[in-house]
This record gives structure tokens, C-alpha cells and sequence, in this order.
């Protein structure tokens, strides 16, 4: 349970704010890709709905395994390869020159997505949690099921056909995503295999001034 939780926590810098980035290329594009990303990103956000909002979904979550769900409450406490992971999405969406690269790292997101949120929440399960407590994970297994076509083929294939010369971008976001992503990974499977913590210890208290 330990190791899960340190988990939720390190995915929570990401989770936390995750559509955030990929809405801000809903101004730079246009035609199919636009529809998409628009499709996609309604059901991040629940429809409209605030309890269904996957980032509240995350929050419920953590909320529910004994967690700080304040937004970067763990920024101090997980390392950098955790935070490039929140960062590349971030730099992508500040930039609209990387708005290629932005298409391209959601995609990869939604079309990797499904079988492992299906193993994370059956792994919630085995640890006694109810379908209330997997609800992020239960739900982004449904939803990405549909959005890894809609990202693949109307998001990203709209936007190549209208700007061919995108195609290496869109392609670097994929990889850059799925990168940093296996980076992460190791380290907190490194960590754990030499019985170790996943989290860094907490910042000392700043001194009274």
C-alpha cells in the first residue's frame, strides 16, 4: 500500500493539472483536429461536470488513500525525472511553436492509457479499495478506449493532413511523452526493489523571520 501511495503521489504533479495543457492548442488549430481535441478534452473536464472532472477524480482519489491533494503538495518531495513528466507537457503548451509536439504528446497519452489504468485499479482493488476508490483509473479505461482513435486518427492525422510539414513534430511529442514517461518508471521501480522510498524526505521548515 506504501508503494501505491507513493505512486498516486508522484503521478499527481501530473494528474492534477492534466488537461490544462493540451486545451491551450484549442485557439492555435482549426478544421478535424480542432473538433477532436475539443471531443477529447470535454470528457477530461466530466462533460461540464465537476465531480466527474478526471483531475477531481484523481483528487477524490487521493483524498481516499490518506493523501494531500492540494495542487504541487508533493513537488518538493519527488525528484526531477517525475517532474519532467508535468514540465514537457507544460513546455509544449506554452509554446505554439510545439503545438505539433503537444497534439503528439497527447496522443501518446491516450493511446497507451487504457491497460494500464485497468492494472492500476485492479491493483487498488486487490488492496481492498471499492469501485468509488478505482474510479479515475475505471474511468479512463472506458474514455481512452475512444479517445486513443479520436487522438490517432482525427486529432493527429487531421492535423498532418492539413500541415504535412508537422509530421516529425507531432512525432518527437509521442516520443518525448512516452520518454520521459519509462524515465520515471525506472526510478521509482529502481527505488522500490532496494526497499527504498519513492519520495524524497520533506523539506526542513523555513526558519522564522
Amino acid at each position: 500500500m506504501q508503494q501505491f501511495g507513493e505512486f498516486v503521489a508522484h503521478r499527481s504533479i501530473y494528474h492534477l493539472k492534466e488537461a490544462d495543457p493540451h486545451s491551450w492548442a484549442i485557439p492555435r488549430i482549426g478544421g478535424r483536429a480542432k473538433a477532436a481535441l475539443i471531443e477529447i478534452q470535454a470528457d477530461e473536464y466530466g462533460g461540464g461536470k465537476f465531480e466527474r472532472m478526471h483531475s477531481e477524480l484523481f483528487r477524490t482519489m487521493m483524498r481516499d488513500l490518506g493523501l494531500d491533494d492540494t495542487y504541487g503538495a508533493f513537488v518538493d518531495r519527488v525528484p526531477a525525472v517525475t517532474l519532467a513528466v508535468s514540465n514537457t507537457m507544460s513546455l509544449f503548451g506554452l509554446h505554439r511553436r510545439w503545438t505539433p509536439s503537444l497534439l503528439g504528446h497527447l496522443a501518446a497519452i491516450e493511446m497507451t492509457s487504457s491497460l494500464p489504468n485497468r492494472r492500476y485499479g485492479n491493483g487498488l482493488r486487490r488492496l481492498g479499495y471499492d469501485a468509488q476508490r478505482t474510479r479515475f483509473y475505471d474511468e479512463h479505461v472506458e474514455a481512452d478506449a475512444v479517445h486513443e482513435q479520436i487522438a490517432a486518427h482525427d486529432l493527429c492525422g487531421g492535423y498532418a493532413h492539413d500541415h504535412p510539414e508537422t509530421t516529425g513534430d507531432i512525432l518527437f511529442g509521442a516520443a518525448c511523452a512516452l520518454a520521459v514517461d519509462n524515465v520515471m518508471a525506472a526510478y521509482l521501480l529502481d527505488r522500490w526493489r532496494e526497499g527504498s522510498s519513492a519520495l524524497c524526505a520533506s523539506p526542513p521548515m523555513a526558519a522564522a523571520v
